[in-house]
């Protein structure tokens, strides 16, 4: 006999999963002790032959085993808890059938559990129909065990099964305690990994007004990280705020509002948040884990380098890129200028990168975004990695390409996972800049249209770092690059940009050159229209400035009723990829970037006395 499992060799694994499985069938049919006993005696050889062959006595073996399996299987019939046999006194007969004293027999073997980890809930819950998950949550079923078994579920790809047995939790009008955190974060899980954003939403409202007060710290730590994703800062904040008044002492807060930071892009914050954080780590009741102490300790030093170190130990081809780009040849000159009768120019690769450029588009497989979309929102590309990453280290001319560089960064940002774009998107984009620049230093005043499909990656790249400049409130590198943008490489503005470059301009007290701007573009949209009016108040051209606010309020009347409210209502967001011009949204998008600018300068004040004056 022997007196815990056998060695766990992939067939005694495959075997004993095969036997869990069917012996949780066979107590769902049936939980009667002897008839399970006598058909665990007659099945165990042909379900587990590996694990019986390691045995010294098969039989006696069997007898002990099937004991073992019994008490730790919870059993529907007993509200899903477990029904552990009584143990014979040390001068009965053993109950292995061997026929002598239990104190000269099995004693000495009882009290080793060979399945101290095991979650026999999950092959109970495997045998059982959908329907029945409903019994669950007025059952004794272990709450960790369910939302392990979720997980399970969730990792072998049945994501709609681990929903169903998870919904029921929150059904209903009853109070929900801590106990059902964890599958509230599982079911959240799996929410976001099947796009079910309104389901998101909803059970963090169902946590939040049914939850206690731990349940209701995890509900808002999640709402933190939903607005994270969908960059609005103050409002993460605010919900980090509210789960730090409930739990103040629960240790993943730390870990959440540094992440949010990082993400956010506010760096120096977050540095200074996980040196926080790390000094109350001492004294934390429950205790941090070390690995927690230790991605904090290197946030209070580098926080998007600690937040990547998280994403690298769950995607390793994520670091692998890194590598590779740290290892990357310097941008040299690889593309020609081809200039056209309009003074326009066309970057073309050379011969040796176009065929470097066509191998990799072989093992690529992401495509680009439609329109002037910056990202296709697509990680496809991770999912056939190991290709394109031996392409990058084989050929170094493929980091000579922007387009290579392009499309790199969309794959990056599409994971969109902490610390990626600090430490490896922005590089890329700043690599493909450089090799722009590099391109077209001998034509410095040339244009650069996006109407020519060779020079669209390097424009997508631009406006893509602008983009991350305004997130991370870098003004000056926003309006270097806006300039740049705008103004020389392609004055079409495909990307809608000068309205950005007419507020950069106001912030950084330039009202001359916004008002420059805004004649190049006459009857535009309601942010040019109006930023012309701030502009000329600011010049100190008031006249002109109530002129074309008289143009503004005609042309664009929903704009200027929205600034000039006192505290107008927030309009539903519209579906679809963009912003219906002339519509509400667009109105409120103009007076939440503006505001202060309306209201510092003093504009705000005379425009609605001005309005007035008009009526």
């Amino acid at each position: 006999m022997t007196k815990s499992l056998p060695n766990d060799t992939d067939d005694s694994s495959e075997d004993l999963h095969t036997l869990l499985g069917a012996c949780a069938r066979r107590l769902v049919a049936n939980s009667e002790v002897d008839a399970f006993f006598k058909w665990f005696g007659e099945s165990v050889s042909l379900l587990a032959p590996s694990i019986v062959a390691q045995a010294v006595d098969p039989d006696h073996f069997a007898q002990l085993l099937a004991r073992e399996i019994y008490s730790i299987t919870p059993l529907p019939v007993n509200s899903y808890a477990v029904r552990r046999l009584a143990m014979p006194g040390r001068n009965e007969p053993c109950f292995c059938g061997s026929g002598r004293k239990f104190k000269h027999c099995c004693q000495r073997l009882v009290g080793e559990n060979p399945f101290p980890n095991l979650n026999m809930l999950r092959y109970v819950l495997d045998a059982l129909p959908a329907a029945r998950f409903a019994e669950l949550p007025s059952s004794n079923a272990d709450p960790d065990a369910v939302a392990h078994t979720a997980y399970q579920w969730g990792e072998e790809g049945n994501q709609t099964r681990a929903m169903r047995m998870l919904e029921p939790w929150f059904a209903g009008d009853r109070p929900l305690d801590q106990r059902r955190a964890p599958m509230f974060d599982m079911l959240m899980d799996l929410y976001l990994d099947a796009g079910k954003e309104k389901k998101r939403r909803e059970l963090i409202e169902v946590a939040l007004a049914r939850g206690d007060r731990a349940l209701q710290s995890t509900a808002w730590q999640r709402r933190a990280v939903l607005l994270a994703d969908q960059d609005r800062l103050d409002e993460a904040m605010e919900a980090f705020r509210r789960a730090q008044q409930l739990t103040p002492d629960d240790p993943a807060l730390g870990y959440l509002e540094v992440s949010v930071l990082t993400g956010a892009g506010r760096l120096d914050l977050a540095r200074e948040r996980a040196k926080f954080w790390l000094a109350r780590a001492r004294r934390a009741d429950p205790p941090l884990s070390d690995e927690l102490i230790d991605v904090l300790r290197e946030a209070a030093t580098d926080p998007a380098q600690a937040m990547l170190g998280v994403g690298r130990m769950r995607n390793p081809d994520l670091g692998r890129l890194m590598d590779l780009l740290a290892a990357a040849p310097a941008p040299a000159r690889f593309y020609s200028v081809h200039k056209g009768p309009d003074g326009t120019v066309e970057l073309r690769p050379a011969p040796e990168l176009i065929a470097a450029q066509v191998r990799w588009r072989a093992v690529f497989p992401q495509s680009k975004p439609p329109l002037t979309m910056l990202a296709s929102g697509d990680a496809v590309a991770f999912d056939h990695a190991a290709t394109w990453l031996e392409l990058l280290h084989r050929e170094p001319l493929v980091w000579q390409s922007i387009d290579v560089m392009d499309d790199l960064a969309m794959a990056v940002h599409a994971l969109d996972m902490l610390g990626a774009q600090q430490r490896i998107e922005l590089p890329l984009l700043d690599r493909a800049i450089a090799l722009l620049r590099i391109a077209v230093r001998d034509h410095p005043d040339s244009q650069v249209p996006w109407v020519c499909l060779d020079n669209r990656p390097a424009l997508r790249c631009v406006a893509a770092r602008l983009h991350v400049a305004l997130a991370e409130a870098d003004g000056a590198l926003a309006l270097e690059l806006a300039e740049w943008l705008v103004l020389r490489l392609n004055p079409n503005d495909n990307h809608g940009m000068r309205g950005t470059l007419a507020r950069l301009y106001l912030a950084a007290g330039q009202a001359d050159k916004a008002i420059t701007l805004t004649d190049r573009y006459p009857d535009d949209f309601a942010e040019m229209s109006l930023s012309r009016v701030l502009a000329l108040f600011v010049g100190e051209r008031r006249g002109d400035a109530l002129v074309s606010l008289a143009e503004a309020a005609r042309n664009h009347p929903v704009a200027v009723r929205m600034l000039l409210a006192d505290k107008p209502r927030q309009p539903r967001r519209g579906g679809g990829y963009g912003i219906t011009v002339g519509g509400k949204e667009e109105a409120w998008l103009y007076r939440e970037q503006t505001l202060d600018l309306w209201r510092n300068s003093g504009a705000l004040e005379w425009a609605r006395k001005a309005r007035r004056a008009l009526r």
